[in-house]
Order: C-alpha cells, then sequence, then structure tokens
C-alpha cells in the first residue's frame, strides 16, 4: 500500500472490523475486486474526505479559484436620442409639432423616467385675413351629418362654455345646444383669446423654451431658464430738486 494512503487505510480497517467485516490486505484500495459493501464504505470515506472542497453552496477549497456570482442590478431603463420634430399641425397661425423616443430596457428593469413624446409649439406666418380658424373648420366638418338618430341635418360652429376646452364642442347653429364630437386636434387654440395649445385633450402652455408643458421660465434678465446671474446692473447717482412729494422713489433697470 502506498505510504500516502496509510492513515486513510487504517482508519478504513477500523470501520471495517466495527462493523464486522473482513479487511482485504492484499490489494490496493480503490480496486475492482472490492465486494459492494466495501465499495459503499469507500465512498462514504471519500465523501468525507472531500466535503471540506468548495462546493456551490460554501466557500472554495485550496487550489480552487472563488466563485463569482453576477446578479444584474435592477433599475430604470434608458431613452432613445429624441427623434426629429414633425411637420407643424397647421400652416400658419397656430400650430404644434412633436417628436418621439422609444423606451430600451430589461424585462426586470423599471419603465424609463419622463415621457416619449415631447411637443413644441411652431412659429408660423400670421394667416391671412379673413381665413377660417382651425377650430372652426373641424365642427364645420360635420355639417350635414346626422347624430343622435335625427333625421334633421345641423350646421356647427364652436361652443366654448363646456367645461374641457379641449373637446370639439360644437353648438347647432339656431338651436340652444352643442354636441361634443371627441377631442380637438393637436395644435388647437383652448380658447379664441390664449396662447395656450390643445394636446391630447389637455390645455398646456409653452414654457419660455417653446415646449409645450415645461415649467421653463425667463429669469430676470431676460435668459430661459436662467438664475439671474447675467444681469448687468448699473449704479449712477442723479441730482435734482427735491420733488414736492417728499418721496424720490428709484427704479430698477434692467438690461
Amino acid at each position: 500500500m502506498a505510504a500516502g494512503g496509510t492513515a486513510g487505510a487504517a482508519d478504513l480497517w477500523r470501520l471495517g472490523r466495527a462493523l464486522g467485516q473482513e479487511v482485504p490486505t492484499t490489494e490496493p484500495l480503490g480496486v475492482r475486486s472490492f465486494s459492494s459493501p466495501w465499495r459503499v464504505l469507500l465512498l462514504v470515506w471519500l465523501t468525507f474526505a472531500c466535503g471540506g472542497q468548495g462546493t456551490s453552496g460554501g466557500s472554495p477549497g485550496p487550489g480552487q479559484p472563488p466563485q463569482i456570482r453576477r446578479q444584474r442590478q435592477t433599475g430604470h431603463g434608458m431613452w432613445t436620442p429624441w427623434g426629429s420634430w414633425s411637420a407643424c399641425s397647421g400652416t400658419c397661425g397656430d400650430g404644434a409639432s412633436f417628436r418621439a423616443r422609444r423606451c430600451i430596457r430589461f424585462p426586470e428593469e423599471e419603465p424609463c423616467r419622463g415621457k416619449a413624446r415631447q411637443y413644441r409649439v411652431c412659429r408660423l406666418d400670421e394667416c391671412p385675413a379673413g381665413s377660417v380658424p382651425f377650430r372652426d373648420i373641424q365642427c364645420s366638418l360635420y355639417n350635414g351629418k346626422l347624430i343622435l338618430e335625427s333625421q334633421t341635418p345641423y350646421q356647427w360652429v364652436p361652443f366654448y362654455g363646456a367645461p374641457n376646452l379641449c373637446d370639439l364642442n360644437c353648438l347647432a347653429e339656431g338651436h340652444n345646444f352643442y354636441y361634443t364630437f371627441g377631442r380637438v386636434l393637436d395644435g388647437t387654440r383652448c380658447s379664441p383669446d390664449s396662447p395656450d395649445l390643445c394636446i391630447s385633450g389637455r390645455c398646456l402652455r409653452a414654457g419660455c423654451d417653446g415646449i409645450l408643458g415645461s415649467d421653463a421660465q425667463t429669469d430676470a434678465c431676460g435668459i430661459c431658464n436662467g438664475q439671474n446671474a447675467s444681469c448687468v446692473f448699473v449704479q449712477q447717482l442723479f441730482q435734482a430738486a427735491f420733488p414736492t412729494s417728499g418721496f424720490f422713489g428709484y427704479n430698477n433697470v434692467t438690461r
């Protein structure tokens, strides 16, 4: 028997004697001439001898590289770059255009933060005198069409007294009722006297950056989204007769 296996063989021999089994000493351990019970004992001994080596549930044994478990960090997806701006919804006067982007994410990630579409005000020339307003055109598309199982055709004009200004509310000419034909088209003015525009059924105001629904504002220096840091303050001494009111007052001039 080899010297390196003497201690293991002795333990196995004592285990076999305790179980009342004969231990062969004329052949080395592991040969095929062992009987079936000794194969079981050999497997038991090898199991205990190798129990200290690293497994998937424990720490790695000597000479084994550490196991690296990779777990994808959950978070939010990423937006693709913005696409190009679409054509304006109108040809003159008011109008809106939009651009879109896509959210790329893994199944375990949260949706992207922000909006997939962005709208801006179109800077168009004023419509010629006598042009029909955009909302009037939309109401007139239903002229002569039958509604509510009525056999009477009606002529329709805009109605601005309804709760939602971005619904296509049209008044039947010569009658005291109006009908809602869904939503107005994007880029329609919320009301004749308002610069705000309807987008997806909502009345939105444009920020100083021209984006509808934006909170961007002009600072005291006239800079969009500025921090009031680019103003030039001019200080000058004025000499004049004492006013009859007793107060000079002051003016804050911004340029």
